[in-house]
């Protein structure tokens, strides 16, 4: 069953927006490190600043940061140095949820391609995607490892159904539109770009559905969107994902040192990124 914490602060004066900004990108280390649901951040009547970050469950958190060395990271201690005082955490259990659902920011249309739909994910789609999240060699290169059950694989898509500042469709074919073979998802970083990521079930690979849904998900981005770039991040050893990407047109750009803490180690990240025809920098 899910859980969330409950964290408060009293900030020293004038580092507030240093705090946010090394708050939001904590955040997004911890929920790509382990999957958590993420968190928002409050501030309130007294001026003290609240956190609520949500979780699968307690036991997945206290095994986060069982295995990761979170605390030593240069965002983590830029918090410490902003805050005055800390309050006790509070862990609570989730018994009931009646949340109205959050609209994303973005809409999600469906698409058509020769043998594909591409549509909004849905939590419904858990069991047709529990072959993929719940698959250890399917999951060797994720930010975590495999999921134990379908209704862990329900509490992770949470982020992709009702996450903020993405759009992210299942893929399946047109004659089976509820039978979800995967997923691709962009995902806002700055203005102006997004970053890339796609899933899909064992079964289903070797046929190109990714490079299909991949693709017209590019084309959305650059001609929907307007967006100038799109990169994706791939550990160096994912051949598969790196040969994806290379077919959608995507360029290696670089490779980050230790960038990722995962179920299998300390990783490198290598980028690739694609830049929208009209965006090129024109020579002097």
């Amino acid at each position: 069953m899910s859980s969330a914490v409950l964290y408060r602060w009293k900030l020293k004066a004038g580092t507030e927006e240093t705090f946010r900004k090394a708050w939001a990108e904590g955040t997004h280390v911890i929920h790509k490190a382990c999957a958590s649901f993420g968190a928002r951040l409050h501030e309130g009547a007294d001026g003290l600043y609240w956190s609520y970050a949500r979780w699968p469950s307690e036991e997945a958190r206290q095994a986060c940061f069982e295995s990761h060395h979170f605390f030593d990271m240069d965002c983590f201690k830029t918090m410490q140095a902003c805050i005055e005082e800390r309050f006790p955490e509070v862990v609570l259990t989730l018994t009931d949820d009646e949340l109205a659902e959050r609209k994303s920011a973005h809409d999600v249309p469906v698409y058509e391609t020769d043998r594909l739909i591409l549509r909004p994910v849905r939590l419904d789609d858990a069991e047709a995607l529990a072959p993929a999240l719940m698959d250890e060699a399917n999951m060797k290169w994720w930010s975590r490892g495999a999921l134990g059950s379908v209704d862990e694989v329900r509490d992770y898509l949470v982020w992709n159904v009702r996450g903020d500042a993405l759009q992210c469709w299942v893929f399946a074919l047109n004659g089976a539109p509820d039978d979800a073979l995967g997923w691709v998802i962009l995902m806002d970083k700055t203005p102006g770009q997004a970053e890339i990521g796609y899933m899909q079930r064992p079964d289903a690979q070797g046929n190109g559905y990714a490079l299909e849904a991949a693709s017209k998900m590019l084309d959305h981005a650059f001609n929907v969107r307007k967006l100038r770039r799109v990169w994706g991040d791939a550990d160096p050893d994912n051949a598969a994902s790196i040969r994806l990407m290379e077919k959608l047109g995507m360029e290696y750009e670089g490779r980050l040192k230790a960038n990722w803490e995962t179920h299998i180690g300390v990783r490198d990240s290598v980028i690739y990124g694609i830049v929208a025809p009209d965006s090129r920098q024109k020579d002097a």
